[in-house]
């Protein structure tokens, strides 16, 4: 829903940083191991391009014994971000924070709705524990997000969530959310995902599933009585001078507002509203309300 700058950490300074960090046996271990974590990593960016990243082997459900990565564990690789990363006090935990800061508290994948607590992990660490301390698989989220993420991840390539570093430009860039006004007292915004019909099939399956495994459409309509509330009043008040056509112009600077993310809540809202000739042309004379 908004793209972030990928990390400016290659794929195995979290893990040099964990195993600078541990003590001597624990360091020989995980350093032995080093050369099937970067062939992970190699394999997860060959994935990247083609965005088919459903298709990496995965780790069985359970089994924290089962070995995975030379002499390292699933137990193991999952530790190392929950014990080396988190509740680390050095190096580990600074390049944490550096990816949790980058995205300014505002989490990707609602569209800035949620604020960024944690990482979550895109791929999760129980199913791809090789990429447990992965810095591009590590995405600033916020709580919802994280948790309606679960510790899955579909088998289909057209049921994947969006990337926010990795994904394709279109996700970004070409309007795939809107709205429409309902006509009844209090007013309502119903927000859906539409994708452009001349996406591929598989694009536009992922945009409307990552809507749905975000709540999108029930998280956006929460924001919406907070700012058309005052916009009725204004419209019933300051407002009221203006002609219907210079009502929707009003509306359209918001629009097309481009500090606005294209798919947020805010700029569809606004621009349901201004292709709303009911909404435009209404004076709210009595006791409208906002829902």
């Amino acid at each position: 829903m908004r793209k972030l700058t990928i990390p400016a950490f290659n794929e195995l300074d979290l893990f040099d940083a964990c195993t600078g960090e541990m003590d001597e046996v624990a360091r020989r271990e995980f350093t032995a191991s080093r050369p099937q974590i970067q062939a992970a990593a190699i394999d997860f960016a060959a994935h990247s391009v083609t965005r088919t990243w459903c298709q990496l082997p995965r780790a069985r459900h359970g089994h924290r014994e089962e070995i995975v990565a030379g002499e390292l564990s699933k137990g193991n690789l999952m530790d190392l971000y929950d014990e080396g990363v988190v509740k680390s006090k050095g190096r580990p935990r600074d390049i944490y924070d550096a990816i949790l800061v980058a995205a300014q508290g505002r989490c990707p994948y609602c569209a800035d709705i949620g604020t960024t607590r944690t990482l979550d992990h895109y791929l999760p660490k129980a199913k791809f524990p090789g990429l447990s301390v992965h810095p591009h698989n590590l995405v600033p989220a916020c709580r919802d997000c994280n948790t309606d993420a679960g510790a899955g991840f579909p088998t289909s390539q057209n049921l994947q969530p969006i990337h926010p570093y990795l994904d394709k430009e279109c996700f970004f860039s070409e309007r795939w959310v809107h709205a429409k006004v309902i006509r009844c007292e209090p007013v309502v915004v119903s927000f859906f995902s539409a994708p452009p019909v001349h996406w591929p099939d598989i694009d536009q399956h992922r945009a409307k599933q990552h809507f749905i495994d975000c709540n999108l459409k029930d998280r956006f309509s929460s924001q919406v009585s907070g700012e058309l509330g005052p916009l009725i009043l204004q419209r019933k008040s300051s407002l009221a001078v203006f002609s219907p056509a210079q009502f929707e112009a009003h509306l359209r600077i918001i629009a097309d507002d481009v500090n606005l993310l294209l798919n947020g809540w805010k700029r569809t809202m606004y621009l349901a509203l201004c292709e709303s000739d009911w909404f435009c042309s209404t004076d709210f004379a009595g006791d409208w309300l906002a829902n």
